[in-house]
């Protein structure tokens, strides 16, 4: 595994200490190619062992995620990314990752960034937490908004990918700037699913 990933601690995956935690200041169409395919390496690794014939397709988090508690957008769209329909500013639980029984069995996920959609401007941070409810990574993306001409405009990624393991659990959030009040939030997670080769998308027989 190439020196920029990650390795195991108490249970789950984490960042080699050497390694920046948070996001790159400059996106280009080079970097995000190699940040996915370090995800889908990471991603594999974490699988094998774990998962028989493991294969990586992007998430798609109607199908891999369970919703949050503040989640109040019903059966999101993968296309769109539609985590919240309206808001008011605060701090929002969007996606419950549940490698028990939710749809997050037998998966495993690596994300490496994010694309603005619609009114990803208002998004400050996004939170990801453990099973403990403790915050191990949090990306800042001020300034993340969907106007750029290209996609690497209106994207940015992590310095690292962040990994949920085959038995992790835990939780993204996003943290919406106070004064926002819009109808929808969407913003895309450029990342990886691997799953059991064969497996129907979306189910967990």
């Amino acid at each position: 595994m190439p020196a920029a990933f990650m390795y195991l601690v108490v249970g789950r995956l984490a960042a080699m200490p050497n390694d920046p935690a948070g996001t790159n200041d400059y996106v280009y169409p080079g970097m995000i190619e190699v940040r996915e395919n370090d995800s889908i390496e990471v991603a594999m690794n974490a699988a094998r062992g774990e998962i028989t014939n493991p294969i990586a397709r992007d998430i798609l988090p109607d199908l891999d995620f369970d919703p949050g508690d503040s989640a109040d957008a019903p059966d999101p769209v993968p296309e769109s990314f539609l985590q919240l329909e309206g808001t008011d500013g605060g701090t929002e639980e969007v996606y419950e990752i549940d490698s028990d029984t939710g749809k997050a069995e037998r998966r495993v996920f690596a994300i490496y960034g994010f694309e603005a959609v619609e009114n990803a401007h208002l998004v400050n941070r996004i939170r990801f937490l453990g099973s403990d409810g403790q915050v191990f990574e949090r990306a800042h993306i001020e300034g993340l908004d969907e106007d750029g001409e290209n996609p690497v405009d209106r994207q940015k990624t992590l310095n690292s990918p962040i990994l949920f393991d085959v038995q992790d659990n835990g939780t993204i959030e996003f943290v919406v700037d106070d004064e926002a009040d819009v109808d929808d939030i969407r913003i895309k997670l450029l990342g990886k699913t691997v799953e059991k080769q064969g497996r129907r998308v979306g189910s967990r027989s």
